[in-house]
């Protein structure tokens, strides 16, 4: 029997919108769940009174939060080179894994680093120990989701991560347009496609992270679709858009992002 899927889109696509009109745009084009962006902000999270508005409008639209995205500038940066910042990054992330579990979020995706100008295997055993400590406060309702980044450093380490932490305490929130830029296509997920927890699909050229609509790009999206119909996931998550102003109408963009998703799964859904 066919896979039934559902499909979400980030509010990352273009944060000069603010998530009202957002949200009544995915609605329009047929989405069926949504992501929070990493820019708390916009999505109103942490002020209690004003993201129960968006819950409220979430609930009328017969849409659910999937998932929200940590914050991965300085700060939030669990594999950041000193200790003390390293620490602040662990005290943020356990302040919004407790929002969420407390609004029954299930999945936050997490950067396991953020720019590094050290060796990759010293990132990496910077990272494993911050996300060994962050287990022990997570929420029991909470998914964490760990999402490879891009270069080929960026996917060792994400890739030993996932072998050093097994499928019961991380997941894995697959990014492909991280992965095109990152070495051999498909190095990634042909490898944990039955790991995943969560993806962030979107296109690129292989050189720089546009975060275009499928097939503007040069990914092979039937293989992808391959991979995806072999994993756990019914939850199909698009991170279309980098946040930045878009260059052409929001809801052109996120029309023909659905297009391209009905084009990509044939009526799947």
């Amino acid at each position: 029997m066919e896979k039934q899927y559902r499909f979400g889109i980030s509010t990352t696509v273009d944060l000069s919108v603010d998530i009202f009109t957002q949200l009544d745009i995915f609605a329009r084009a047929g989405f069926d769940f949504i992501s929070l962006s990493a820019r708390p902000a916009h999505s109103r999270f942490f002020d209690s009174e004003a993201f129960a508005e968006v819950l409220r409008r979430v609930e009328e639209l017969g849409f659910f939060i999937e998932s929200a995205h940590f914050p991965f500038w300085e700060g939030y940066d669990p594999a950041a080179m000193e200790e003390k910042d390293r620490e602040l990054a662990l005290k943020n992330l356990a302040e919004y894994m407790e929002f969420a579990g407390t609004h029954k979020i299930p999945i936050v995706i997490v950067h396991p680093h953020y720019y590094f100008n050290d060796a990759k295997e010293a990132c990496f055993e910077r990272a494993a120990r911050s996300l060994e400590k962050a287990l022990v406060f997570k929420p029991e309702n909470i998914r964490m989701a760990i999402e490879n980044l891009p270069t080929a450093a960026g996917s060792w380490i994400c890739e030993n991560l996932l072998e050093e932490f097994g499928n019961d305490r991380v997941g894995f929130c697959y990014d492909s347009s991280h992965e095109n830029m990152s070495g051999k296509p498909f190095h990634l997920l042909s490898k944990f496609y039955y790991r995943l927890t969560t993806t962030h699909l979107s296109d690129n050229h292989g050189g720089s992270d546009e975060h275009l609509v499928p097939g503007d790009g040069n990914i092979d999206w039937r293989k992808t679709r391959e991979y995806l119909d072999k994993s756990p996931l019914n939850n199909i998550l698009f991170e279309v858009g980098t946040g930045e102003k878009l260059t052409e109408p929001v809801e052109s963009f996120v029309g023909r992002t659905k297009r391209a998703i009905r084009f990509m799964f044939e009526g799947a859904g």
